[in-house]
């Protein structure tokens, strides 16, 4: 497990955090809302409260849906509360002056559950995705399971769901999925805010040909890292998968309009697998030799 964050702007209103505790690991990412006056201390109050929660209340503990729920409607109060203490009188009251988009990802021993509030991204991914001929560009074992809470007004996205000052629990109530783990090729979850990817912000035209959606280059250059991170690295650490993903956010930041953060969690089975091709490979060498 392993996250990291880029900008080139001169203040980076992301967040990201990593929580292990027995037999439960936690990871999440926050985009503080620019249009916001205080966006990146919400986004920073938001990881601090999920981290603190998840580590009083999470042991070896299944999550339920139901609890990843309170989860966010605890971490709203809290903000609600945080604002309140921390606002001076003459800003009590006024519009939205906080505001993070939040994605939480929680894997136990059974089951991966992410929930998450706004937009961005959380690829689900087979541990196989690096198997695939040149051919097929995309692998098929890839899948983006968030579909950003925006609507679109004037030509733009629009969040209606993100995690707040204003009391509206309906506000940041998240959406949640469960995944229940591959025991054959073993689950990669890598979640993203939008300065890498979001489905709100895909770019559509058209020509002769029909309907065209623009494929986004960040993440298809995503897998070419995480790909050498499973070839490079045999003891498959958190600190070497961490240096993988800094060296991805280094060669996007050129491109970047946005602050972007991702975070990467890989289960024991897809270690086990990869470990078991490269044994493979290995005898398969020795044979030839």
């Amino acid at each position: 497990m392993a996250s990291a964050t880029i900008t080139n702007k001169p203040e980076n209103q992301d967040s990201h955090a990593l929580v292990e505790k027995s037999d439960t690991r936690a990871m999440f990412v926050a985009d503080g809302l620019g249009a916001f006056k205080y966006s990146k201390l919400s986004s920073e109050k938001v990881i601090e409260y999920f981290k603190d929660i998840l580590s009083q209340h999470f042991s070896s503990c299944v999550p339920d849906l139901l609890l990843l729920g309170n989860i966010f409607k605890t971490v709203k109060l809290r903000l609600v509360e945080f604002s309140n203490s921390f606002l001076p009188e003459e800003e009590k009251g006024a519009a939205y002056l906080f505001g993070t988009t939040a994605i939480a990802v929680v894997e136990t021993e059974e089951k991966i559950s992410i929930a998450y509030t706004g937009n961005g991204a959380a690829w689900h991914i087979r541990g196989n995705f690096s198997e695939f001929p040149d051919s097929l560009y995309y692998p098929w074992c890839i899948s983006n399971y968030l579909n950003p809470h925006s609507v679109s007004e004037n030509g733009r996205e629009v969040l209606y769901k993100f995690i707040s000052d204003r009391p509206d629990h309906n506000e940041s109530a998240p959406s949640i999925i469960e995944i229940e783990k591959d025991r054959l090729l073993g689950d990669i979850i890598m979640v993203c805010t939008d300065g890498i990817y979001s489905a709100d912000q895909l770019r559509v035209g058209e020509n002769e040909k029909g309907v065209w959606v623009k494929f986004e280059s960040p993440i298809l250059c995503f897998f070419e890292y995480l790909a050498s991170f499973f070839k490079n690295y045999p003891a498959y650490s958190n600190d070497a998968l961490e240096t993988e993903l800094i060296k991805y956010l280094e060669g996007l930041k050129s491109n970047l309009n946005d602050d972007a953060t991702v975070a990467v969690l890989i289960t024991r089975d897809a270690l086990k697998y990869h470990e078991g091709k490269n044994n493979n490979f290995k005898s398969e060498n020795t044979q030839h030799k």
